[in-house]
């Protein structure tokens, strides 16, 4: 995917939130947020699909990274190499989930990611994950890149699920504007 190529399906996104903005109580990127009874540690805000869009293909021309890893990252796969450690560290530490000093935030994580799991659950999980793979590193992109695998399966379910979304909205977007068509299709 070229930089161009990356630059463009951004607009497009942001072109699409906006048609989806204007309509009511939209779900184009994920249900709507609902509160959950989770510890607040601070004013933590949690960023819909497009920020979290817009924060990746930052952080990835940011970074300078090979443009074909770009799927790669949304798909949630993160080899273990200097530029993608980096990448993993800017993104969570961009979206505010992750700190150098002090390091990832099991609440905020739950509230980025949680999409309406347990939280008791999902913190021991992570807890447990936490303490085996946070150990004094020199390299603050190793060690945000350790610790930020822990939330690596949720990771996946909320791209996923929000990707699903996004695909969907687009379908219908296309069949509110070429109904004729649409229906020609069903037909056949």
């Amino acid at each position: 995917m070229k930089s161009f190529q990356i630059a463009t399906l951004t607009v497009l996104l942001v072109l699409l939130a906006g048609t989806a903005s204007a309509k009511k109580a939209s779900t184009i990127f994920g249900m709507p947020l609902q509160q959950d009874p989770v510890p607040a540690t601070s004013t933590f805000i949690v960023s819909d699909f497009l920020q979290f869009l817009q924060t990746a293909v930052t952080c990835f021309n940011k970074l300078r990274i090979p443009e074909e890893r770009f799927p790669l990252y949304l798909a949630g796969v993160f080899p273990n190499c200097p530029e993608t450690q980096c990448f993993v560290r800017c993104l969570s530490a961009n979206l505010n989930l992750y700190c150098d000093e002090t390091g990832s935030d099991i609440d905020r994580h739950y509230l980025q990611y949680g999409l309406g799991q347990d939280y008791n659950c999902f913190r021991q999980k992570a807890e447990q994950c936490l303490a085996a793979n946070t150990s004094p590193c020199n390299d603050p992109c190793e060690a945000a890149y350790k610790q930020e695998l822990c939330f690596l399966d949720e990771f996946r379910k909320y791209v996923d699920s929000n990707m699903n979304s996004l695909i969907a909205a687009v379908a219908v977007e296309k069949a509110e504007q070429n109904p004729v068509y649409y229906n020609m299709l069903a037909h056949n």
